[in-house]
């Protein structure tokens, strides 16, 4: 998965999440503190967030900042641990880091 692949891939998925809260983009902008053009761009996949974005925005779309990283098509099966299922999500999470920010 490349930079913009991964940023489309968050883009869509906080617009899933946000529309599923039932929450405008002007709503959520003015929770978050960014401008409105700045949510719309981040949902295209045309800009990235800080860390301390994806926070504010998962804490107030009440989520868990993984969300934001799973694959459209990704079904949590019930048969795995909660801890096998995080150690998958921070194995995908370290792989992007060392992709992207050299780590």
């Amino acid at each position: 998965m490349n930079n913009s692949e991964v940023k489309k891939l968050f883009g869509y998925n906080l617009k899933r999440l946000r529309k599923q809260k039932k929450i405008s983009q002007i709503e959520l902008s003015e929770k978050v503190d960014l401008a409105f053009t700045f949510i719309s761009d981040i949902e295209n996949g045309k800009k990235w967030v800080s860390p301390e974005t994806i926070e504010k925005l998962s804490k107030f779309l009440d989520v868990e900042v993984y969300q934001f990283f799973l694959p459209e098509d990704y079904v949590f099966q019930e048969d795995k641990s909660i801890e096998s299922f995080a150690n998958e999500i921070n194995e995908s999470i370290r792989k992007i880091e060392l992709r992207y920010l050299g780590k």
